[in-house]
């Protein structure tokens, strides 16, 4: 007959099996709340981004959901909040797409992974599901992100962004964000949305 103490033994056993994930912490998922919480602090910020190490620009952010991109290029995207525009002057096109209110950002871009594996001063999620089916973002000592490498799941290609030079607290005017279109370029309405 098992002793009284081996069975206790193996009960603890057990019970750290079936109910480890909720009872032991999850260091990626922590660090990766910490980066999501840092972004949530920050009401403005401006950063150089290079684009798969050939296309460059300078990103502005103010929150909650105002973003301008000018790419060296002249390409620019901006938002509002209300519409996002995507503006080529090299096709004369400006796509105008209306967003909804709907919110994304950093917290957009990487909630909902299943595995989050901390690598040295990265993080690496993986899902099954998403749009992105792996990310690693690799932070800098205050938490922010300094890049992003992103697998599609629809193509399998990758994509990095880094970001340097970034400020934080910065006051950016409400004008950068609505975007003015050319008057002779032509406008495309909610280019983003499925056709059926």
């Amino acid at each position: 007959m098992a002793s009284s103490k081996g069975i206790l033994s193996f009960l603890g056993a057990a019970a750290l099996l079936v109910c480890g994930t909720s009872i032991l912490s999850d260091p990626g998922k922590e660090r990766l709340s910490g980066v999501i919480g840092k972004m949530a602090e920050i009401s403005s910020f401006r950063a150089s981004i290079t684009i798969n190490n050939e296309l460059t620009g300078t990103l502005s952010y103010q929150r909650p959901n105002h973003i301008h991109v000018k790419f060296s290029d002249g390409r620019v995207i901006a938002s509002n909040g209300r519409y996002l525009w995507f503006y080529s002057p090299s096709r004369g096109i400006v796509g105008k797409q209306d967003v909804k209110g709907m919110t994304g950002g950093m917290a957009g871009l990487l909630s909902g992974y299943e595995e989050v594996t901390p690598v040295g001063g990265s993080l690496r999620l993986k899902s099954a599901t998403r749009t992105y089916e792996e990310i690693v973002v690799t932070l800098g000592p205050d938490n922010t992100p300094r890049s992003l490498r992103m697998k599609s799941r629809s193509t399998g290609e990758y994509t990095s962004v880094s970001f340097s030079g970034v400020q934080t607290g910065i006051g950016l005017p409400a004008s950068l964000f609505n975007f003015g279109a050319p008057a002779n370029a032509q406008i495309v309405e909610n280019p983003l949305n499925e056709r059926e």
